[in-house]
């Protein structure tokens, strides 16, 4: 699904109307095909597009996108940022609370207290097992006295 995908919008950014009657492969094969020898006699790359300037609608910043993107953002990389701080910010905000979430390796539904400076990824067993596999793989970890420098 990709190569079409990636096919399809390759023929969008030249600007090549598309066939409906045909199956979608073959006539994007076809239109690239033929897209390419026209653009062979020019100068210019083909494949280079100009890339979108976009303003950010929280704090006005100018920033640029890749047209091949599916979705063009509305909002620039450190507002985004900043809104995931601000809303990490309120889901630990209030009294503490139970969180439940899916463990990424068995998938088991697990809670946790929302006071957790880092939020687990994994249940308890899971993180068991995956505490003793890295033990095993790399070896106990070596522990510094207080004042040691951590580049020592």
């Amino acid at each position: 699904m990709g190569l079409i995908r990636n096919i399809i919008n390759a023929l969008f950014r030249r600007g090549v109307e598309w066939n409906w009657d045909e199956p979608p492969l073959s006539t994007a094969r076809k239109q690239l095909e033929a897209s390419e020898k026209k653009n062979a006699g020019t100068t210019e790359n083909p494949e280079k597009t100009e890339r979108i300037k976009k303003q950010c609608k929280s704090c006005g910043k100018t920033f640029s996108v890749d047209p091949s993107w599916e979705h063009i953002p509305n909002y620039c990389k450190e507002c985004k940022q900043r809104f995931a701080r601000e809303k990490e910010e309120k889901q630990r905000a209030g009294a503490p609370r139970k969180i439940r979430r899916t463990c990424r390796s068995c998938g088991k539904v697990f809670t946790f207290p929302s006071t957790l400076e880092h939020y687990p990824n994994y249940c308890q067993n899971c993180r068991k097992n995956r505490k003793q596999e890295m033990k095993a793989k790399y070896g106990q970890p070596v522990k510094r006295a207080k004042g040691e420098n951590a580049k020592a």
